[in-house]
């Protein structure tokens, strides 16, 4: 419910204050609809376990049903295990989608978001490759005579623990994005502390992510698989929320449209085209001439430049210098 509403909330700043939607707020769309999904189908096809662990403790009578109830269950394990490995990375892509976004331009910093852009995908794949399939799609025979041998159960919980590791990982590996775009920033100590306090709340997933395996995972012992999806939910549905957070974008939103790499004294720049764009301009402030007329020029009142660190552009262009020879018929638009 809280992840459903702090998905609509975002959503709805997003809209309003950007006037649309970008690829990482779709990511976190994304994200909700795949939470969604797995706890419609839980609640569905779920029921079967505490109906297991009620005949195992003696409070509820054996029914010769159970047994299919229980291998339809377990075909659904997979799929459930690859929905919440899904929208929990859909959160991950969300964040690198938004630091490509708003992040630095510098060379250094783009090859970096590409590797961990690489790392992510490839701990992802990783995931939703070692899950042990067989055992969710074997057959109920299968099922009971095999995945109960310490084979398997080794298996699981070192993937558990691998898939941990890696999760852990990709999420310090992101987090080190935007450490990396404030470190050498121009803004005051104070608002370099607080946009690192917002980043490092993605601590937070890490925990709960340590937490789910650790409570569930036992070396010699199957896993629960109820007490594990209830972990799973809890680390999607937090990851959501911090995704969410609507203070996070809008600060790092405005700190970039206040000038993130800080603002510095304005020089004019030493270039040919901007400098006969500018000359242009004052003869058109101070009346027709021709090139070299120093008493019209000097007699009018010199304009006032409006100072470009005054004016701020969202988008943004190159400007390139053209040989002399192609931009002479341009240098006096009175002649």
């Amino acid at each position: 419910m809280a992840g459903s509403a702090f998905t609509f909330f975002h959503a709805k700043v997003s809209k309003s204050t950007f006037l649309r939607l970008y690829l990482d707020d779709f990511f976190v769309l994304l994200a909700w609809a795949i939470m969604l999904t797995t706890a419609i189908i839980w609640q569905i096809e779920g029921q079967v376990l505490y109906e297991m662990y009620a005949i195992s403790e003696g409070k509820q009578p054996y029914t010769p049903d159970i047994l299919p109830k229980f291998g339809k269950f377990m075909r659904f394990v997979a799929p459930l295990t690859i929905l919440f490995y899904s929208g929990l990375w859909c959160v991950k892509f969300s964040f690198l989608a938004f630091f490509y976004r708003l992040g630095s331009k510098v060379k250094s910093h783009r090859i970096w978001w590409y590797v961990v852009l690489f790392c992510t995908v490839a701990v992802w794949m990783a995931s939703v490759a070692d899950i042990d399939y067989r055992c969710s799609f074997g057959g109920l025979e299968y099922t009971m005579t095999q995945c109960s041998n310490l084979y398997h159960v080794h298996f699981e919980n070192r993937t558990f623990w691998a898939n941990c590791a890696g999760d852990v990982v990709t999420d310090l590996m992101i987090l080190s994005i935007p450490v990396l775009i404030l470190w050498k920033t121009r803004i005051t100590f104070t608002k370099k502390l607080v946009l690192l306090s917002v980043f490092s709340v993605t601590i937070i997933v890490m925990a709960i992510a340590i937490i789910r395996v650790v409570v569930n995972t036992s070396l010699d012992e199957p896993v629960d698989i109820s007490w594990l999806y209830l972990w799973s939910f809890i680390e999607m549905g937090t990851a959501i929320i911090i995704s969410c957070v609507a203070s996070f974008r809008q600060l790092f939103v405005t700190s970039q449209n206040q000038h993130l790499f800080g603002k510095v004294a304005y020089h004019p720049p030493n270039n040919p085209l901007l400098n006969s764009m500018r000359n242009g301009y004052r003869r058109t402030q101070s009346g027709p001439g021709v090139e070299g007329d120093g008493s019209s020029q000097r007699s009018g009142t010199a304009p006032k430049i409006l100072p470009l660190d005054l004016v701020h552009v969202r988008n943004e262009f190159d400007v390139e210098s053209a040989p002399a020879s192609r931009n002479h018929s341009r240098e006096d638009p009175w002649n």
